[in-house]
């Protein structure tokens, strides 16, 4: 199977920014071609070697073909998780289901990277990391609060493991969420009248 790789041409007046070399695969026909990103709304177009700054054009759209799936960071990620899995199957076959349940999870959430939240009307419950330079001891257990004020109300529980943090909290009192209700209600009917 022959390798997907990019065309290395890159034109002259562009040299040294990151991201302009040809989108298109290498021995491709025609003029080379280069965009800002998927959702680029233009792309520029040269011949050749493009020795001259004036040698290229402007045109509308992108040409950038999709990265191919296994990059090294899913290689590492899927090896991590098959080392995870083969642990866990070792822990259920020689101690226990429930051990090797507590681990999966326990690795599913020090493998997050970013935050993931989920609404459920005034409530939201998710998962984020701690600024490297604030995160406090490996286990904490303590209350979320609305503002970073001392004094500011609780509005939920949250658990620190090493950097993950697990939240569950309000987010907004509940005399503030009926109000913040009402106003939301009212840009709707604003959005539909403006709409028709």
């Amino acid at each position: 199977m022959k390798r997907r790789r990019q065309c290395p041409a890159i034109p002259a007046a562009l040299v040294g920014c990151q991201g302009w070399r040809c989108q298109r695969l290498v021995d491709h026909d025609g003029p080379h071609k280069a965009s800002y990103s998927d959702r680029s709304t233009m792309h520029y177009s040269w011949e050749g070697d493009a020795t001259s700054i004036f040698g290229y054009q402007t045109l509308p759209g992108t040409v950038r073909f999709r990265s191919p799936f296994w990059t090294p960071q899913r290689r590492y990620r899927a090896g991590e998780w098959t080392v995870s899995l083969l642990i866990a199957l070792a822990l259920g076959w020689y101690w226990s289901l429930s051990a090797a349940a507590v681990f999966l999870v326990l690795e599913l959430f020090t493998s997050i990277r970013r935050a993931h939240f989920v609404d459920v009307g005034r409530f939201t419950a998710g998962v984020y990391l701690v600024r490297r330079d604030n995160y406090p001891a490996f286990f904490a257990i303590g209350f979320a609060r609305y503002g970073p004020e001392t004094n500011a109300k609780r509005s939920g529980l949250q658990v620190v493991v090493g950097r993950l943090s697990l939240i569950v909290c309000a987010l907004l009192p509940r005399d503030e969420w009926s109000d913040y209700q009402h106003r939301k209600a009212e840009r709707e009917a604003l959005r539909k009248d403006g709409a028709r």
